[in-house]
C-alpha cells in the first residue's frame, strides 16, 4: 500500500535521492543535503507544534511504498510564507498610453515586483518517481494535502497558492530569466535557482530592478514564456484547476512560470471532506465497496493519509479494512477525514 506520512529524520539519504532525481527547478526541494537536512527538521518541529516556530510551519510529506519499504514521492505544504524571508512575485498588469494629438492608443503590458502573497500558504514540494506515475498515484499525492487544510483550517491562510515551474529550454535554461533576471544577477539560472532554494529570495531584493517591466521590450522568447508552464508540469497545473485555482496575473522572478491561488475554503477537496469516526473494522478479504477514499488520521503530530475503499455505515460513521486501520493506526472510535 501507499502511504503518505510526515518525514522524519532518519528520511534524510532518501528524501536527498529524490531531490536530485527532481533536478533543477524544484526550488522547495533543492538537492543540497544541508538544506534538506533543515527543511526536515523544520518539518518535524512543525508536526510536533513546536511553539518557536510561530506561524511558519512548513510540512514535508513523504510517499512510502509500504510494500517495497521505500519512499517514492514528496508533497508539503508552507503555512505561511514571506514572514520572515521576502516572497517576491512578478504582477503582469496593463496601462493605457495614449497622445490624443498623434491619434495614438496603445496597451502596454507591465510586470510590477510585488509581495502580495505574503503570509499565503503554499503547496509545493510535489514529486513522484516516474515508474509511480500511474493509477492516479500522482493525484492522490497532489489532492492529499487538501485534506490537511480541511483538517486544520485554523493553521492556514484563507488563500492558499502554487507556484508551476516556467519554461526550460533542452539545456534548462529560462528563456525569461536570460533576457531579463541575468543582466543584475550576472550568473546562469540554474545557479540563481539554486540559491534563491538554499538561501532565500533577498538577493532578489538586493539585485532586481526596482522599477516595472515593460514586457514589449522583452525578447519575443521570453515574453511568450510568461505565465506558462514547463511542459512537464501541465498535468499537476491542471489538476490544480480542477481543484478550482485559478492564474491572477503573478508569475515567478526567475522563469515567469504562472502562480495559481485559490480560496481554501473553496477548494474543492477541501469542501468535499467529511469528518468521521471508524465504527469498525472490516477483515481485508471481505468486500467493502469498489470506490476507494482518500483517508486521512486526525491527529498533528501523526498526520498520515493513504487511498483505500471505505464504507459510510451512517452519518459520522465509517468503516475500513483491518489493513487500512492498522497502516494509519486506527483504531475504534478514532477520527479520520476522508474524500
Amino acid at each position: 500500500m501507499l502511504l503518505v506520512r510526515p518525514v522524519r529524520l532518519n528520511d534524510h539519504a532518501e528524501i536527498l535521492a529524490l531531490a536530485k532525481e527532481a533536478g533543477i527547478g524544484m526550488t522547495s526541494l533543492p538537492p543540497d543535503s544541508d538544506v534538506l537536512q533543515h527543511k526536515i527538521e523544520h518539518s518535524v518541529a512543525s508536526f510536533a507544534n513546536h511553539e518557536t516556530i510561530g506561524k511558519e510551519h512548513r510540512f514535508l510529506f513523504a510517499l512510502e511504498d509500504t510494500d517495497a519499504k521505500k519512499l517514492v514521492g514528496t508533497t508539503g505544504i508552507a503555512a505561511h510564507v514571506g514572514l520572515s524571508h521576502p516572497f517576491y512575485s512578478y504582477k503582469l498588469s496593463t496601462i493605457v498610453q495614449a497622445s490624443g494629438t498623434l491619434g495614438i492608443y496603445s496597451l502596454q503590458r507591465v510586470l510590477h515586483m510585488v509581495n502580495d502573497y505574503t503570509g499565503a500558504s503554499e503547496i509545493g514540494s510535489l514529486f513522484l518517481l516516474p515508474a509511480y506515475r500511474r493509477d492516479g498515484i500522482g493525484r492522490f499525492l497532489s489532492r492529499c494535502r487538501y485534506l490537511m487544510l480541511a483538517q486544520f483550517p485554523e493553521m492556514f491562510s484563507d488563500i492558499v497558492i502554487s507556484e508551476i515551474r516556467g519554461v526550460q529550454d533542452e539545456q534548462g535554461d529560462s528563456p525569461f530569466y536570460k533576457n531579463l533576471a541575468q543582466h543584475f544577477f550576472q550568473m546562469d539560472f540554474q545557479q540563481a535557482d539554486f540559491i534563491n532554494a538554499t538561501q532565500g529570495g533577498q538577493f532578489i531584493s538586493d539585485l532586481m530592478p526596482k522599477y516595472p517591466i515593460y514586457v514589449n521590450l522583452l525578447d519575443p522568447k521570453a515574453q511568450a514564456s510568461i505565465g506558462q508552464p514547463f511542459q512537464a508540469s501541465r498535468p499537476a497545473m491542471e489538476l490544480l484547476k480542477t481543484e478550482g485555482f485559478r492564474h491572477q496575473g503573478y508569475i515567478d522572478v526567475f522563469d515567469a512560470g504562472p502562480t495559481l491561488q485559490a480560496e481554501r475554503s473553496q477548494i474543492r477537496t477541501v469542501q468535499q471532506s467529511k469528518f468521521a469516526t471508524l465504527e469498525r473494522t472490516i477483515p481485508d478479504g471481505d468486500v467493502i465497496g469498489g470506490i476507494k477514499h482518500m483517508i486521512g488520521t486526525s491527529q498533528l503530530h501523526d498526520f498520515s493519509m493513504t487511498f483505500a475503499p471505505l464504507q459510510e455505515i451512517a452519518e459520522g460513521r465509517v468503516a475500513v479494512t483491518e489493513k487500512t486501520a492498522e497502516l494509519l493506526k486506527l483504531q475504534r472510535g478514532s477520527g479520520l477525514r476522508y474524500v
